[in-house]
């Protein structure tokens, strides 16, 4: 077995076979701003369903738990991490919504990004408590509102190279959100089917490294918000998984 069929027996994409994948077509400026290399190139195609597909059917908040990486507190301390995400599921008419923040203009990191609720570990904090701790900062979610279901893979932020863990937590009910007037500038709730939809996510290339970098649009979903980057990255683990459990 080649190592192409190999992958399109994993994955079920051949890249061989199957173009790479690019953005949906729009003229608009998005609100985030792209420091794109000036060598990129279109990435490989999507690791998620047979293409083509019209769209993608509501995803059920259980099948998040289902594809999340069981917690283990132990493993995910000695990972050394030296910051923490809430990766924040609510269940809306039977359809798996993430929250996600616009990071506030006035930052001076990532301004006007979307990311993730987290941030640095405190002295002594362990990755999960520093997760929820930063939601509820953030977005106002108290972590007696959030049933921890699992974690993801640990991801190296390129930049700085720090490394970042992400929780994943079914939110409870339907609690009051408040954005951090300092930190936020809006609170969003995006369907994961609409980011498994075709044209919402595509992979580009960059420099001579090949360094694959991630994004996701969607018309209705994100508006004119881009995610790509490290919240991206995470997004597009979170999928890969949920996609396995759809087959």
């Amino acid at each position: 077995m080649t190592s192409s069929e190999r992958r399109h027996d994993d994955r079920g994409v051949n890249p061989a076979t199957d173009p790479p994948v690019s953005p949906a077509p729009r003229t608009a400026p998005y609100r985030q701003v792209v420091t794109r290399p000036v060598l990129h190139v279109p990435g490989d195609a999507l690791p998620w369903f047979p293409r083509p597909y019209p769209g993608a059917p509501p995803i059920p908040a259980e099948f998040v738990r289902a594809a999340a990486v069981p917690l283990d507190r132990a493993g995910l301390l000695q990972q050394a991490p030296i910051s923490a995400v809430l990766v924040p599921i609510l269940e809306r008419e039977g359809d798996a919504h993430v929250l996600l923040t616009r990071r506030s203009s006035r930052l001076s990191l990532d301004p006007g990004n979307i990311s993730f609720p987290g941030g640095h570990l405190e002295p002594g904090e362990h990755p999960l408590d520093a997760a929820l701790r930063e939601a509820e900062e953030e977005i106002g979610l108290a972590p007696a509102d959030v049933e921890i279901v699992g974690s993801l893979d640990l991801v190296e932020r390129l930049r700085d190279h720090q490394r970042v863990a992400s929780v994943v937590g079914l939110v409870r009910g339907n609690p009051e959100l408040s954005a951090s007037e300092s930190e936020v500038e809006a609170i969003l709730e995006v369907p994961l089917s609409a980011l498994l939809a075709e044209g919402s996510a595509w992979e580009e290339h960059w420099g001579e490294t090949r360094r694959a970098v991630r994004f996701f649009t969607h018309e209705t979903a994100l508006g004119d918000d881009l995610v790509w980057g490290l919240t991206a990255r995470i997004l597009w683990d979170l999928l890969e998984r949920v996609a396995r459990q759809l087959r």
